[in-house]
């Protein structure tokens, strides 16, 4: 696992959507996808520099790194300044990475020796003691699951199991579905503050922490920039991103990508703030004649329907757990109950992009987000 530290300019950060990352399972409402190769780096990260000694600080006063963790491309963006330490810097930026792989050895499902897999495993067992980091993205999931009315559900893997995304995939029976579907019930997770300890009531219930767990491995990563003294930065990973501080003094840029293109259609200028973009048009399969997007809907085991879904959905909230999480959500909501719900809540904003190409954002954007120029048509 590498580290490259690259020496280009950085205007705008481009998103890409949730579904980034090309594993073959569907990551709905709570899903970390598949990684290539072991869950946890044998060596913490490394940094590569063009030669031996500081890395390099680029004339705007960042330097950026980027590794390949949980299944998808992270990137920091740490802004030093012209008289920053770039030693200490990268040092912070590797240890950054190394906690961010430590996060998914703890929450991917895919992995047997996770702690994640072992709490799924006990399913209808006992309690099981479990680490502070997966107590608190549990405890995280079930108020989320209360808020959004179940649209986001961390046990929607025990349907979502049954899915691949892989080109020429079939989609699993509606018998299959039916029967897995009492297994989905994020309500009924049993989490025991006292004693930090876990249990799944039902034997077979699977917990799946994809639209949340990397948006939890950003923020554990910016925490540990913050502590070592580089406040101003940017941690993404696959479309999660968190911004800290500023730029030098100015705001950082994100783009809203266009589902559409390899563009952007706007422009946010956050800081201390997390955006995440879902979408379900990068992993998808067709069979019969129909299309199969990546993302379920956890109250039916099937994908969203596409004619009553957005194109995609940016949310943006306090820090990436959330804004990860209320993301999948306000997609499975649909644009109208989705944007009801966001304003509704004074520390969430959202741009939604419907079927039509009509783009929408709440009020609290306002002076944050900038409309861009219409692209070309890609030929």
């Amino acid at each position: 696992m590498t580290v490259k530290l690259l020496a280009l300019p950085l205007a705008v950060l481009m998103l890409g959507a949730c579904s980034k990352s090309e594993a073959p399972k569907p990551q709905s409402s709570a899903q970390l996808p598949a990684p290539e190769g072991p869950t946890v780096a044998k060596a913490p990260p490394k940094i590569n520099t063009p030669e031996e000694g500081t890395p390099p600080v680029r004339r705007d006063g960042t330097m950026f790194g980027t590794s390949e963790l949980m299944g998808t491309t992270v990137s920091l963006n740490v802004f030093v300044g012209p008289q920053g330490d770039a030693k200490k810097a990268g040092i912070a930026m590797q240890d950054a990475l190394a906690e961010m792989a430590r996060i998914e050895g703890l929450m991917s499902e895919w992995k047997p020796n996770t702690e994640l897999s072992r709490l799924n495993q006990g399913a209808g067992g006992g309690a099981m003691l479990i680490s502070k980091e997966l107590f608190e993205v549990l405890d995280l999931s079930k108020r989320v699951h209360s808020e959004t009315g179940g649209t986001f559900d961390v046990t929607f893997h025990g349907v979502g199991h049954l899915w691949s995304f892989k080109a020429g995939a079939t989609p699993p029976s509606a018998q299959q579905i039916e029967a897995a579907l009492p297994l989905v019930d994020g309500a009924s997770i049993e989490l025991d503050a006292d004693t930090r300890t876990a249990r799944l009531p039902t034997a077979g219930m699977k917990i799946g922490l994809g639209a949340i767990a990397k948006g939890y491995a950003v923020d554990r990563a910016s925490a540990l920039l913050r502590a070592r003294g580089f406040a101003n930065h940017v941690v993404e990973a696959g479309g999660d991103t968190y911004a800290a501080g500023s730029k030098g003094g100015d705001p950082w840029r994100v783009g809203v990508k266009d589902p559409e293109t390899s563009g952007s259609l706007g422009v946010l200028s956050i800081e201390e703030r997390a955006v995440v973009t879902s979408g379900d048009y990068m992993r998808f399969f067709e069979h019969e004649g129909r299309r199969y997007a990546h993302i379920l809907d956890p109250t039916t085991g099937w994908p969203i329907e596409r004619s009553k879904s957005p194109k995609s959905v940016t949310l943006l909230a306090k820090d990436a757990s959330q804004a990860d999480a209320y993301c999948t959500a306000v997609t499975v909501m649909g644009a109208e109950a989705g944007l009801a719900f966001v304003e509704s809540r004074p520390d969430l904003d959202a741009v939604i992009i419907e079927r039509d190409g009509t783009v929408r954002f709440s009020s609290g954007l306002s002076g944050i987000y900038d409309a861009l120029p219409p692209a070309k048509p890609e030929l």
